[in-house]
């Protein structure tokens, strides 16, 4: 039931709530999530209390590092400059910690629990990915006009969906290498991986294939049935070539902005190739099979092999390096300028597969640190880097805007200080310790299905905004359970269960989780309804939902620039001063409430006042500077 309910929040958006004040599903289904996962987690845990699990060292890490994170996000709304993203912030590192602990407790009472999670993982993906590669391949039917070229849908993010697709990877693997399985098995498991791999790598996503080599090496390298894993992952790669080469070529297919009825001959290509190569999948996984036969492939053999193929790379390498040395200097200088950022972006087009800029991933990372270092302790607060980014950036290139950094770390450092970042290493530390105590104390193998998942998020969130997003971190940290469970097998020692003013503690914080999700979601209803209402012209409807908003939510800013909106629609200068003021007084350091004073104010000596204050906050915008240029005081830098 909760893996099902794990598809339904990827399906909506991910559950990805950006804090912008709008009612989005993604908003919704995180919302649902957090009222579904707070009373689940009291019950998993008042059910496993006799279990060694829940008390274990790990699990006490672990929790209390990322309860502990949650609740520094929550306190850190004092001093954050923008509250309701701060509030954001600590119900989705509430949410997680809700996963860790509903991971904890069922594997603790679930018989292989292990490679139950990963074979429902990869079962509750399955719609997600199918989905995805269906809207590409009868776009008129599940799909729709004007979509980008990268795979995205119904996640919303190509990136996530990578990942949404790759941690279905640990379970298939498993179903090919499992003992008492035949041939059946290793060929629809590599026909599935031919699925998989198909919509990884339509996403263009580098992350994403990065965590699946990583994904792969995990479960491969650390469980038995190596040779029938390794032979349906080289038959789901094999059936892919035919759908991927397709897709990576076809202009109906890697231009964005398209009508769906302009990609429809090209879907049905791509289809019929993603049907033969189920075929091919299951044949060359057949095949494979048969020529490494019933021998062992020891982790031994398995590193020569790899060593081997280094080696000659290395050499094959060396040779055409000494043959041809001003090709191979050209090429350095190209990947040198990638990596630094100097080859000017990197386009949504296949060709980013092999490109290794950094899509302005180093200025995002140093604007980051920047913030860091100047709030070493605590941070800016949970939530806070969208205007650490205005206001650190050093280019007015509006269209760059982000509200994360791109890496985990930098994010908890420059939101939450150095207590966010002990907090997150605590998290971190308690999964590889469980995992350490696994393999130390001869556990169980599958074990490493769920260790791969999470090092998969762990590694893709070096480089993307992956722990903003709630299907990905619930994933991961339900994982992360599960290898604890594995490591504290069995009931309790000398029957010491979790005490049970725990979990009473536990059931009593299950409804002030609720409402704190389903708060602020209902403000950004109430704004959503409200800018509706002004579209349609309904300036005093909006301001009712403009009022109910603020007294839902009295740190969002949204509320207010709604008011201010309203009030301008009719003309009432008053009154939307008044309600750009409140804006600045709740969120003194966001632009947005700047701006909209200065607007209200016009040109007067108060709205230039205002727009210097926006040029404070945002020193590259380009309203203000046209505001202010006429009497000198543009600010450089």
């Amino acid at each position: 039931m909760l893996l099902a309910c794990w598809t339904v929040l990827t399906v909506l958006s991910g559950g990805i709530d950006l804090g912008d004040g709008l009612a989005t599903r993604g908003a919704t289904g995180a919302m649902l999530a957090a009222l579904l996962a707070a009373p689940f987690a009291a019950w998993a845990l008042m059910r496993s209390r006799g279990r060694a699990a829940p008390r274990s060292g790990p699990a006490l890490l672990a929790i209390g590092g990322v309860a502990g994170l949650a609740v520094w996000a929550g306190i850190s709304i004092l001093w954050s400059p923008a509250g309701d993203m701060a509030w954001t912030e600590a119900n989705r590192i509430a949410l997680a910690a809700l996963a860790l602990v509903i991971g904890i407790g069922i594997a603790a009472l679930m018989p292989h629990a292990p490679e139950r999670f990963a074979v429902g993982l990869s079962l509750a993906a399955a719609p997600v990915v199918l989905w995805a590669l269906l809207a590409c391949c009868l776009p008129t039917v599940f799909g729709s006009d004007y979509e980008p070229s990268r795979l995205q849908a119904p996640v919303g993010y190509w990136n996530a969906l990578a990942l949404v697709a790759t941690v279905a990877i640990p379970g298939l693997l498993w179903v090919a290498g499992r003992r008492g399985g035949d041939a059946r098995d290793l060929m629809g498991a590599a026909a599935a991986i031919t699925v998989a791999f198909t919509t990884i790598v339509l996403t263009y996503s580098r992350g994403g294939l990065l965590a699946l080599v990583l994904v792969c090496a995990v479960v491969i390298g650390l469980m038995p049935g190596r040779a029938r894993q390794v032979a349906a992952l080289g038959g789901g790669v094999a059936g892919a070539l035919l759908p991927v080469g397709y897709g990576l070529t076809t202009n109906a297919l890697t231009d964005d902005a398209l009508i769906a009825a302009d990609r429809a001959d090209a879907g049905l290509g791509l289809l019929w190739r993603i049907v033969v190569g189920l075929a091919i999948a299951a044949a060359v996984a057949w095949a494979v099979q048969r020529v490494l036969g019933g021998g062992r492939l020891t982790r031994r053999r398995a590193g020569v092999a790899a060593l081997v193929v280094v080696v000659a790379g290395v050499a094959v390498g060396g040779g055409y390096a000494l043959a041809k040395p001003r090709e191979v200097g050209a090429w350095i200088s190209a990947r040198t300028a990638e990596v630094t950022g100097t080859s000017g972006g990197l386009a949504n087009t296949p060709g980013r597969l092999g490109s290794l800029d950094t899509n302005q991933r180093l200025e995002w990372w140093a604007e980051a640190a920047r913030s860091a270092g100047g709030n070493l302790l605590v941070g800016e607060g949970a939530g806070s880097f969208p205007l650490v980014h205005l206001r650190e950036r050093t280019t007015g290139e509006d269209r760059l805007n982000v509200r994360q950094p791109h890496n985990l770390e930098l994010e908890i450092a420059s939101g939450l200080g150095a207590v966010g970042l002990a907090l997150l290493a605590c998290l971190v530390a308690g999964v590889a310790w469980a995992a350490v105590r696994v393999w130390q104390r001869r556990g169980p193998p599958t074990a490493a299905l769920p260790l791969a998942v999470f090092a998969a998020f762990l590694l893709q969130s070096q480089v993307d905004w992956t722990w903003t997003v709630p299907a990905l971190t619930t994933v991961a940290m339900a994982a992360g359970g599960v290898v604890i469970a594995a490591a504290a097998p069995g009931p309790v020692a000398g029957g010491r269960p979790v005490p049970q003013p725990l979990v009473a503690g536990a059931w009593a914080l299950a409804p002030i989780i609720m409402l704190s999700a389903l708060i602020p979601w209902w403000s950004q209803e109430k704004v959503a309804s409200g800018n509706q209402a002004i579209s349609a012209g309904q300036p005093a409807i909006a301001q009712e939902r403009a009022a109910e908003a603020a007294g839902l939510n009295p740190l969002a800013i949204q509320p207010w620039l709604l008011s201010a909106r309203a009030a301008a629609l009719v003309g009432d200068g008053v009154r939307m001063r008044a309600a750009a003021v409140r804006a600045t007084e709740v969120q003194p350091g966001n632009p947005a409430g700047w701006a909209m004073l200065a607007i209200a104010y016009g040109d007067t000596a108060a709205g230039q006042a205002a727009w210097r204050q926006v040029l404070v906050l945002s020193p590259y915008d380009e309203r203000a500077r046209l505001a202010v240029e006429p009497i000198g005081e543009v600010p450089h830098g």
